[in-house]
């Protein structure tokens, strides 16, 4: 390769391919396979693409008609494009009106529309326990658990269509005494490492215990946490099967303490886990929303990069229910702002994310978009089962190449 083109060139041309040109470009020579392979390199691709402008959405779910987990990459401008009714059916074929007629009869009237799969990427899918839940994605990183006990995870990137299995936790760190895990799945720059991170919470201000799997070392640890926020407090966490939301390379979970019987004993906090720094630190939510009323399905989330509040509830007549908050400053409580009110008559499901045009949320096994400048509430007709629904940004890596197959990860 040397003998004629620079290391340097051959570098800053792979590194501006697709992922799938680069896995083919291993084949040209044996200097190119070791280079493409190596730490360097991949680090260089990844940082070359985040770099771009244009992102991508990864859609997941659980389609009940098929029975399979289906992954979807989708434009970040727009990701259910409400044109391709008509950019993709062929009105000259004969049998169209009887084809329209077996469509559901509401989608019109309710401002729905089908998610044509021409306007979207589907990915190859490994395999997954049909229970499996993410946990989190980073770099094009998705990390999976299961609802089982032990519990086991299972770290993919879809990419280049390779996984790991991460080592059982040690027997030792098994305790019936805790609430069920709560995960967290981020990139820490510092060490540039991933680090996968399960919380279990208790009762009575005892201490949490928090175990940390990096890929670096493929083993897990325990985390020496002092646990002084909550004295004599019972910590619940809300949403969903306890998994963080990831802002400023930290991890959030929205919780709930009870330091006794009663809704004056109750408190809605958010409770945050430094990745680099590994401890623990609390964020108070706003005054209007720390009461127990305000419990139901609260749900964090990420919008232009702050962390947001999006409190809702399906039966809740109180404003606060149906609006979203930015942390404007990180980690000022005076900074909470409240972004806009949802005028949704039935309210929102699960939050699944946010895009440039709205707010993307489940009500029951249909995934739907809320526009609030025009304020309505639009059906792309992509059913799944309602937890299973995943969406976070997405870019493609060569992460993990340089990692056998179901290998733990240790070196």
């Amino acid at each position: 390769m040397s003998d004629y083109l620079p290391v340097e060139i051959v570098i800053e041309i792979l590194k501006r391919l697709p992922v799938v040109s680069i896995i083919r470009c291993r084949s040209v020579c044996k200097s190119w396979w070791s280079l493409i392979s190596t730490p360097f390199f991949i680090t260089t691709h990844l940082n070359f693409s985040l770099s771009k402008t244009q992102n991508q959405l990864l859609l997941h779910r659980y389609d009940l008609n098929i029975r399979k987990h289906r992954f979807t990459l989708h434009s970040s401008d727009d990701p259910f494009p409400r044109d391709h009714f008509t950019k993709h059916l062929n009105f000259s074929d004969p049998e169209i009106h009887t084809r329209l007629l077996s469509l559901d009869q509401e989608i019109e009237e309710k401002g729905g529309f089908f998610a044509y799969p021409l306007d979207f990427i589907e990915l190859r899918c490994c395999f997954i326990n049909k229970l499996s839940t993410i946990v989190g994605s980073s770099n094009g990183l998705l990390c999976f658990t299961d609802c089982f006990f032990p519990i086991s995870y299972v770290i993919w990137n879809p990419s280049i269509f390779k996984a790991i299995d991460v080592p059982p936790i040690s027997r030792k760190s098994r305790s019936f005494s805790y609430r069920p895990a709560s995960h967290g799945f981020g990139y820490d720059p510092v060490t540039e490492d991933y680090k996968l991170v399960r919380v279990l919470f208790c009762n009575y201000g005892r201490s949490p215990k928090v175990e940390m799997y990096t890929i670096r070392t493929g083993k897990w640890r325990n985390i020496d946490t002092t646990w002084k926020l909550f004295p004599s407090k019972s910590v619940y966490v809300i949403g969903k099967e306890g998994i963080s939301i990831v802002v400023n390379r930290a991890f959030h979970w929205m919780v709930k303490t009870k330091t006794g019987k009663g809704k004056e004993n109750s408190r809605n906090i958010i409770v945050v886990f430094d990745i680099g720094a590994e401890e623990f630190a609390e964020f108070t939510v706003p005054k209007s929303l720390e009461g127990e009323e305000q419990l139901i399905n609260m749900s964090l989330a990420v919008v232009d990069g702050l962390l947001a509040l999006v409190p809702c509830n399906l039966y809740a007549q109180e404003e606060e229910c149906y609006s979203v908050w930015v942390m404007r400053e990180y980690g000022v409580a005076e900074s909470w702002t409240k972004l806009l009110d949802i005028d949704e008559e039935e309210g929102l499901g699960r939050v699944v994310g946010f895009t440039k045009n709205g707010i993307v949320f489940t009500k029951d096994e249909d995934l739907l978009s809320y526009e609030p400048s025009s304020r309505r509430t639009l059906n792309p007709h992509i059913r799944g089962q309602p937890e299973s629904f995943y969406m976070n940004t997405y870019v493609e890596s060569l992460v993990l190449l340089n990692k056998a197959d179901g290998e733990d990860a240790s070196e």
